[in-house]
């Protein structure tokens, strides 16, 4: 909580904030709609990524299931998610939306390990564009930048391939004798996610999706800067980007809120953009998903009303099938 009080002070007394509101008043709205076009691919590639894990693990089974793993049901709860990452300050509301959502059809562990493969399927994308980008800008950046990103890659990938390994390296009997019911789900999650040994295809799927969601999501952000006049390369934005949500991890803010835009503007100052220009390609990137959040409140609310709606029928129906039966 301190963090991001002085974060947000530093940010705000570096940075003109009206002025910086204003200049994107004025963006280019052509430039803008290609950018919110590039975002929509992002965020369809992040419905894939995710989908194509869930879909897999574990059986399905019934045409319950089938319909809720609809490529159309899953971006629903997708955006849905959006809307709760955006409103909760930890960052995991979007999370833990889907798992409440799907958890009691489809299984927790099986949800947990779909977002936990699609979380890792994403870094690894984003940490390959940026040691691409470093290695690109090496003479600039130094050879310093491109180990971290580096490392950070090889850091995912022996994440995952602990993950895949999990039903063989978690010490079950221990944690049955100190809980059984943290046991539990601890081996539901961990078989869920040892299940995608079994479909490797499914695995490549997402992070091929992963790489090429975060590319689309690049270009959206330089464009979008063009929108404002200014030429931000992708390579750039991939090599400052993992820096900042590495910031974003700090256990002394909230989901680094304040401390990631302050990081951001000055890695962008350095490469040579004005400290104006790179508070403004800070609030765009805080901006980028609003659209997209704005319209999971929408699909929220509907189903909402649609739950409600199917309530009072359910008491009806339920006292029925009970007489029915016996």
């Amino acid at each position: 909580m301190t963090g991001t009080f002085v974060g947000l002070a530093i940010l705000a007394h570096t940075v003109n904030i009206p002025q910086a509101v204003i200049s994107l008043s004025r963006a280019d709205p052509l430039w803008i709609a290609a950018a919110l076009g590039l975002t929509m691919l992002a965020v369809a590639a992040s419905v894939v990524e995710w989908g194509v894990l869930l879909r897999t693990a574990g059986p399905q089974s019934g045409g319950g299931t089938h319909s809720l793993l609809s490529w159309r049901r899953l971006s629903s709860s997708y955006l849905q998610s959006m809307f709760f990452t955006q409103m909760l300050p930890a960052g995991v509301g979007g999370d833990a939306m889907r798992t409440v959502d799907m958890g009691r059809q489809v299984g927790h562990g099986r949800v947990l390990a779909s977002l936990a493969g699609s979380r890792l399927a994403g870094m690894l994308g984003m940490t390959c564009w940026g040691v691409a980008a470093a290695v690109i800008l090496r003479a600039l950046l130094g050879t310093g930048v491109v180990v971290v990103i580096a490392t950070l890659a090889v850091g995912v990938v022996l994440i995952w391939m602990m993950a895949l390994s999990a039903d063989r390296l978690i010490p079950y009997r221990l944690l049955t004798r100190v809980s059984s019911a943290m046991s539990r789900g601890i081996r539901s999650f961990g078989d869920a996610f040892s299940s995608y040994r079994q479909h490797p295809h499914a695995v490549a799927q997402s992070l091929l999706v992963g790489a090429a969601g975060w590319g689309f999501n690049l270009l959206a952000l330089s464009v979008a800067a063009r929108a404002i006049g200014v030429d931000l390369s992708w390579m750039v934005l991939a090599v400052c980007i993992p820096i900042t949500l590495l910031v974003a991890l700090a256990p002394f803010s909230i989901n680094g809120l304040g401390l990631r835009e302050g990081v951001l503007v000055a890695l962008l100052s350095r490469s040579g953009m004005s400290v104006a220009h790179a508070g403004e390609i800070s609030l765009l990137i805080d901006l980028q998903m609003v659209p997209f959040a704005i319209l999971g409140a929408v699909l929220w609310s509907r189903h909402r009303r649609s739950a409600k709606a199917l309530a009072p029928m359910n008491e009806v129906l339920i006292p029925v099938q009970d007489t029915a039966a016996a």
